[in-house]
């Protein structure tokens, strides 16, 4: 029994939107408190962005328990994190390059910066 790729696309999101939640948060802080001119317009597009993803981050948590999805992190030792699944009774793991993490962090932002879902480029959202 395989799970099927849209669960696998989902379960991948759910593990990276956090990752992206705190990226934002702690650069919201940071713009929040730094010593800039102006810091209306990027307190806002950080807020947008999050608004977005608070959006996807719902969806997601929605289907997960829709189709009995659970994910748990495993370990991250430096170079990797280990992530373990259950989707309808099959057990699976991943294991993500932090450095790819990263990479797709950063993906993820432009896409919310420019106020789309990173979710529609691979048609998961209805």
């Amino acid at each position: 029994m395989q799970i099927k790729e849209e669960e696998h696309i989902m379960i991948h999101y759910f593990i990276l939107l956090p990752l992206v939640k705190k990226v934002l948060e702690k650069d919201f802080q940071l713009f929040e408190s730094g010593a800039f001119k102006v810091k209306d317009p990027y307190l806002d597009m950080i807020q947008e962005a999050l608004r977005m993803l608070h959006k996807d981050m719902r969806h997601i948590k929605q289907y997960m328990h829709q189709n009995r999805i659970r994910v748990t992190f495993q370990e991250n030792d430096g170079m990797f994190s280990r992530y373990s699944y259950v989707c309808r009774g099959y057990e699976g793991s991943s294991s993500y390059l932090n450095a790819n993490l990263k990479r797709q962090t950063r993906h993820c932002m432009e896409a919310y910066f420019l106020k789309t879902s990173p979710l529609q480029s691979d048609s998961v959202l209805h």
